[in-house]
């Protein structure tokens, strides 16, 4: 059996996810870059079950599927919904002294990252999550 082409190119994918997100963030670091992606994917796990954690990281490149399981604990309460400002405050809070995404940063990251799954499986998983976690990817 061959080894899947995504994990061959997860560096590589993930290295232009970074570049990408930094140009679009107007950050200078990877590690700037980084902390505000973990942060959007945390707040966005906050809000999962169990069952939809599993169902959507499985429609997310392969290191980024690692970062939005990790440090998970699987029986938290998953916290409601709300609207983008709320959302940004909380990605801003998420490694207060680590993060330095700016109001709309939630956005532009699910932007990108969005761009760079798989349509059809993003869709999917998307049709098996609450009707408003479409709306942090939009």
């Amino acid at each position: 059996m061959t080894v899947p082409q995504d994990y061959m190119l997860a560096q590589q994918r993930f290295d232009a996810l970074l570049v990408e997100l930094m140009e679009r963030l107007d950050l200078t670091t990877r590690h700037q870059v980084y902390a505000v992606l973990f942060a959007v994917l945390r707040v966005f796990r906050r809000r999962l079950d169990a069952d939809q954690t599993l169902v959507f990281a499985g429609a997310l490149p392969a290191i980024v599927s690692a970062m939005f399981v990790s440090d998970w604990d699987p029986g938290e309460e998953p916290r409601p919904f709300a609207d983008p400002s709320s959302y940004d405050a909380e990605i801003r809070d998420v490694r207060r002294d680590h993060t330095l995404a700016q109001p709309g940063a939630g956005r532009i990251v699910a932007a990108s990252l969005r761009s760079r799954c798989d349509p059809a499986a993003f869709e999917a998983a998307l049709s098996r999550l609450p009707e408003r976690a479409r709306a942090f990817w939009e």
